[in-house]
């Protein structure tokens, strides 16, 4: 009678065994027993399992050395790692469920299999996920991390990981092998190119750009045609985010940067220098030798222009040959003009009916506000002693320069 409601034998291997019933009640007593013993087993392995990672994540994380790891604790790599327990005892459990011949029972086997399969992807991309963003985090504190972005890199990954877990859930649900997927992907391979001609664009673009650090966070940069004048603020996979110096933000593609020209000014920065190139035209009518008038008022003058010039200089120069001498001088030894730079004051040829004399030197200020206010203190010098050499500035609407 025994034997009829409840028998147990034993399998091949010690760990195999096989429970027979001819009562329903029993039957579905240890069947709900079963599922039971799943769901406490699970729930207690979680917990467990999330409890021991946890306390050695934090004793490690603890130490100085190990900043990466308390970034991957912050974004809570390993909470969402420790799912990944209770779904691998439901995946290995599915198969006790298939081997019962209780009815509707043995249907959910499969299905569970698979559910618990899908799960364990989609807890490894969570957790990827988090772990790129730790990452990104960490890499952020590190001095090179504005010279060497790697935004675009990790958002490659994210493609990769997304792509992957997507090819593997399909081919959970289908039940084939990924092999089958990607054979069948190949021959769509030409409309998903159509489809996503921008975003695989700005990937190479992107790849090119940090590979060869083309374009770093904080670069000043100018693209024609694209009203683009101003700070590299963000530079993601298929865009460069710019604010311009009305603090305008435009977006660019990243492809534009690889196919358009554009003005990097950080070799500017990085030198400590800018450059200067100023031109100033004269009365060709006001150009003449020196006479001993003018030599004598240069040398009575209070700001002594003939004090930085030789003699011989002032007997065979013309006065803007002077001026010309006296404006090299004069840059030669201002404290903020870079010694250790070309500083080049000559005529330039032009169509108007004029002499026209350029400035060029550099300044050592790379900051805007510094630059104009010491470029303008020298041009005002510049323009201040024309007159002391006896020439006149010409001016387009007059017919004649004046004074």
């Amino acid at each position: 009678m025994l034997d009829n409601i409840l028998r147990i034998e034993g399998g091949k291997n010690w760990y195999e065994f096989h429970i027979y019933t001819d009562n329903e009640w029993v039957a579905a007593a240890i069947i709900v027993a079963l599922l039971l013993s799943i769901l406490l087993a699970s729930t207690l392995c979680y917990y467990l399992t999330r409890w021991i990672m946890i306390m050695i994540v934090n004793r490690l994380a603890r130490r100085e050395e190990n900043k990466w790891l308390r970034a991957a604790e912050r974004h809570k790599v390993f909470h969402r790692l420790a799912p990944l327990v209770p779904a691998a005892i439901v995946y290995s459990s599915a198969p006790l469920l298939s081997g019962i011949s209780f009815p509707f029972v043995a249907m959910l086997g499969r299905p569970l299999a698979i559910l618990a399969a899908c799960y364990m992807v989609i807890t490894l991309v969570r957790a990827a996920i988090a772990f790129r963003d730790s990452v990104e985090e960490r890499y952020s504190h590190v001095p090179s991390s504005s010279e060497r972005p790697i935004k675009s890199f990790l958002q490659i990954s994210t493609i990769i990981v997304y792509l992957i877990a997507f090819i593997a859930v399909i081919s959970i649900l289908l039940e084939r092998s990924p092999v089958y997927l990607l054979t069948g992907l190949s021959a769509v391979t030409a409309l998903l190119i159509i489809v996503f001609r921008d975003s695989l664009l700005g990937c190479v673009a992107s790849i090119q750009l940090a590979a060869y650090d083309m374009l770093r966070v904080g670069d000043w940069i100018e693209v024609p045609g694209y009203v683009a004048d101003g700070e590299v603020i963000d530079i993601a996979l298929n865009t460069i985010k710019v604010r311009n110096f009305d603090n305008t933000v435009i977006m660019l593609p990243s492809y534009v940067l690889l196919t358009n020209s554009v003005k990097n000014w950080r070799g500017m920065t990085e030198s400590g220098a800018r450059r200067v190139k100023h031109a100033i035209h004269f009365d060709a009518d006001t150009i003449r030798f020196p006479d001993e008038t003018l030599i004598k008022r240069l040398q009575d003058d209070a700001r002594h222009p003939l004090a930085l010039l030789a003699d011989e200089d002032v007997q065979r120069n013309t006065n803007l040959g002077l001026y010309r001498l006296y404006i090299t001088a004069y840059l030669r030894t201002h404290d903020s003009v870079r010694r250790d730079m070309a500083l080049i004051v000559r005529q330039v040829q032009t169509s108007r009916p004029m002499i026209a004399l350029e400035i060029y030197f550099y300044l050592d200020e790379t900051d805007w506000t510094r630059y104009e206010r010491k470029l303008s203190d020298l041009i005002d010098h510049a323009y201040g002693v024309v007159p002391v050499f006896g020439l006149r500035v010409w001016q387009k609407e007059k017919s004649k320069a004046v004074e």
